[in-house]
């Protein structure tokens, strides 16, 4: 007599809230003017099945170079992580995908009237990165990771590369 069992891989979802800070720093501008280095605080929702990760949320930015540009931009950035298996004990790797779009004040001066006028310019940024997760206690994580990416639109047209870092924390329900 011959016993079969079946079993079905169990779903693990949860929401979450994260704080993520990034810092964009471009490697190679085109010229002077498109040359920022820029801080984002970056808060977000996100819900988690499995290994995958969606997230999304505000974005507030400094511009730290001294430019055309005001130094504080507001707009909204969204990704998608991918999580490994536990490598060790509540330590994993994961690969991310992350989109942000802000509007910054840019200032252009001029010879002629009215000389200096002021407009509003959208930068979208995309990175693709890699990072490592810790679970520090139950639910609480700690990540950090690098990547590179552009300013030049999405699905990762690098027409100017710049060299992501960022540090943040998650906490899952």
């Amino acid at each position: 007599m011959a016993i079969n069992l079946y079993s079905q891989e169990a779903k693990k979802s949860s929401f979450g809230i994260q704080y993520t800070f990034y810092c964009d720093l471009q490697v190679a501008p085109r010229n002077d003017e498109d040359n920022i280095k820029v801080l984002h605080h970056a808060p977000a929702f996100s819900y988690r099945i499995n290994n995958h990760n969606l997230y999304i949320g505000p974005l507030i930015s400094h511009v730290l170079t001294k430019s055309k540009y005001d130094n504080k931009a507001f707009g909204l950035h969204f990704g998608y992580r991918y999580y490994s298996n536990e490598l060790l004990r509540n330590f994993r790797i994961f690969g991310q995908f992350h989109f942000s779009i802000f509007w910054v004040e840019c200032h252009y001066h001029q010879l002629g009237w009215p000389y200096n006028t002021t407009g509003t310019e959208i930068k979208v940024n995309n990175t693709a990165s890699f990072g490592v997760d810790y679970e520090a206690i139950p639910n609480l994580h700690i990540y950090a990771g690098t990547g590179f990416g552009s300013y030049g639109g999405f699905c990762l047209i690098l027409d100017s590369f710049n060299l992501s870092e960022y540090i943040g924390i998650k906490y899952e329900f």
